[in-house]
């Protein structure tokens, strides 16, 4: 178990939790929220496609409720429901003085959205979104996921066949490399054991915390 932070108080942060379906940001978001407020350091944990309107919408689509749905119009309604999130749960927790843990954000269009639709267009429709203080990716194979997605007896959803999440795996190690000169984003791998996977998420979340943690006075 990794050890309880003991770092000062600091300004609340944004962390984004991001990885192919399977990777177990889910789990991975809850346990770090756990892990911050044993310590004393508010935090909420949400996620995208977010419980708002919008994102219960999306939700539906990734379903196959709304079957066939123009992949464009998807890109939109996920920025859409961006939007109102951050607005909505983000924002106000952050003013709130509590640490925000989302279990997917931007990232997560650049990595799926760019498959069908034109990736310029979907950044730009993500443009206005707070960027977040650290990003972690959950990174393995697409392979490994899939055999987690069938033993959790985890339906299929829109982007859940083998070969477009190996698609989306290599677009999130390529957003990674391209993004690590602008942005703080760790990867993390994630074939391993879920504690393994927790407490090297736990090691570079104290690390930011102890970056952005005010002097001791003397």
């Amino acid at each position: 178990m990794p050890a309880t932070p003991t770092t000062p108080a600091v300004a609340p942060l944004l962390i984004a939790i991001e990885g192919i379906d399977g990777a177990g940001t889910t789990t991975q978001t809850e346990r770090l929220r756990a892990w911050l407020e044993a310590s004393g350091r508010p935090a909420h944990a949400t996620r995208e496609p977010s419980t708002g309107p919008v994102g219960r919408l999306i939700r539906e689509v990734l379903a196959g409720q709304h079957a066939p749905f123009d992949k464009a119009a998807l890109a939109l309604l996920f920025a859409a429901d961006r939007m109102d999130h951050v607005t909505r749960e983000i924002e106000p927790a952050l003013a709130a003085g509590r640490h925000v843990l989302t279990d997917r954000y931007y990232h997560s269009s650049f990595a799926y959205q760019t498959l069908d639709a034109d990736g310029a267009w979907v950044r730009t429709l993500s443009a206005r979104a707070r960027r977040p203080d650290l990003t972690l990716l959950i990174d393995l194979p697409a392979e490994v996921a899939a055999e987690r997605r069938r033993l959790a007896g985890r339906p299929d959803e829109l982007f859940d066949a083998l070969v477009t999440q190996r698609r989306v795996a290599d677009a999130y190690r390529a957003l990674a490399r391209e993004l690590s000169g602008s942005e703080r984003i760790v990867v993390v791998p994630g074939d391993r054991p879920a504690d393994a996977v927790f407490a090297a998420l736990c090691v570079e979340v104290e690390r930011v915390l102890a970056e952005v943690a005010p002097p001791a006075r003397g």
